[in-house]
């Protein structure tokens, strides 16, 4: 866990420049639907199989070393058509990538939430899933990104520069705000992530060989990381 409010995943020792992507999974039959899903189950759509193949293509020949996914079966099947066309091995499912609990909201009709609870609808409007009943809540989500950080690091020092990960759209807002580094997050400004949307992250340490083994920068330092991709959308 993040052990205080400025918690920036430890970028600074990485040995060379590394890749991390990430892609929010291929529309779900909840998706079609209009539905709220959280960690309820949903499988892809005939449209989200389409969308799936679309992002497979688009990393076909970008050297894709290590594929992981959320458990859920919407970014399992997208991870799966992604490694069938990067020749990779089965993606390894991560509980961290998980899609945020959405709580009393899930299974809903995102069209029916006002006629669900009036007043709750108007506070969901300005606070986002920070008021929702039995919703993961803020310190939880920005943790979880921080743990998932965590374990693709550790891929990066047994040498993979490209790695993907598959997951959901309220899950990719913190882990991006993650490598962000401000101070009192909420939810807002949010990241549009579409079905398979693919985001990039390219970063690399700014220390030498000696100064990653014997510093300890300041939270938010001594690395160099840009979003080259934002929601690029392969279809």
């Amino acid at each position: 866990m993040c052990a205080q409010p400025l918690c920036v995943p430890p970028f600074h020792e990485l040995d060379e420049p590394t890749d991390f992507y990430l892609v929010r999974h291929g529309e779900s039959e909840s998706n079609a639907g209009g539905r709220i899903q959280g960690h309820t189950d949903s499988p892809l759509s005939e449209t989200g199989r389409a969308h799936a193949q679309a992002a497979g293509r688009w990393f076909a020949d970008r050297g894709v070393d290590a594929l992981l996914t959320s458990p859920l079966s919407r970014a399992l099947e997208t991870a799966r058509e992604i490694a069938r066309h990067c020749g990779c091995s089965a993606p390894e499912p991560l509980d961290e990538l998980i899609e945020l609990d959405t709580g009393i909201y899930s299974g809903l009709d995102f069209r029916k939430l006002y006629d669900f609870d009036p007043q709750l609808h108007r506070e969901f409007r300005v606070h986002s899933w920070e008021v929702v009943p039995k919703a993961e809540r803020i310190d939880s989500l920005r943790n979880r990104a921080h743990r998932a950080w965590m374990h693709l690091l550790e891929h990066a020092r047994h040498g993979r520069r490209r790695i993907v990960s598959v997951t959901h759209g309220g899950t990719i807002q913190w882990l991006i705000k993650a490598t962000v580094g401000a101070d009192n997050q909420r939810w807002m400004p949010l990241f549009r992530a579409s079905n398979c949307g693919i985001f990039l992250f390219r970063v690399e340490s700014t220390l030498t060989r000696d100064e990653r083994r014997t510093t300890n920068p300041q939270p938010g330092t001594g690395f160099y990381g840009v979003w080259d991709l934002v929601n690029r959308v392969p279809y």
